[in-house]
């Protein structure tokens, strides 16, 4: 396993969405201040869970599918007629789709941790679509 021979757009896909599934789960979605007390929510606690649950899935997909590719290319998935890397996009496109619900389904009490999930998610969306459209770093060797 060489990390060395990963072009930046690989370390958006890999590195990002690792990262995004840790925020999904430690970063405050929600925050609500009352005096001295600070109550908060990660994306997949209510309000509207189900949302940041599924973000949290897909997400989850697109690593392992990610890794397969390029740590275990000889390992055979399904895939859709797009091919593997269109259809990795896609499906990270819709975490980022399935967060922006989560929003909008409830803009009360938005901490900070919302805008760094939906920041993180679009930059796995665009280094998975930089690589679907062969656009990626070429690597230094």
């Amino acid at each position: 396993m060489d990390f060395s021979k990963l072009s930046r757009e690989d370390w958006m896909v890999g590195g990002g969405g690792i990262l995004l599934i840790i925020f999904l789960f430690a970063l405050p979605f929600y925050s609500v201040s009352a005096g001295i007390y600070t109550a908060t929510a990660a994306a997949t606690s209510s309000p509207a869970s189900i949302w940041g649950i599924l973000a949290l899935i897909l997400a989850i997909l697109v690593v392992v599918d990610w890794g397969l590719a390029n740590f275990s290319p000889q390992t055979q998935i399904p895939t859709s007629q797009l091919g593997r890397e269109l259809t990795r996009a896609a499906v990270a496109g819709l975490v980022v789709v399935l967060l922006l619900l989560k929003l909008i389904l409830h803009t009360s009490w938005l901490g900070w941790g919302c805008y760094v999930d939906i920041i993180v998610a679009l930059l796995v969306t665009y280094g998975a679509w930089a690589i679907a459209q062969g656009k990626s770093t070429p690597v230094k060797v």
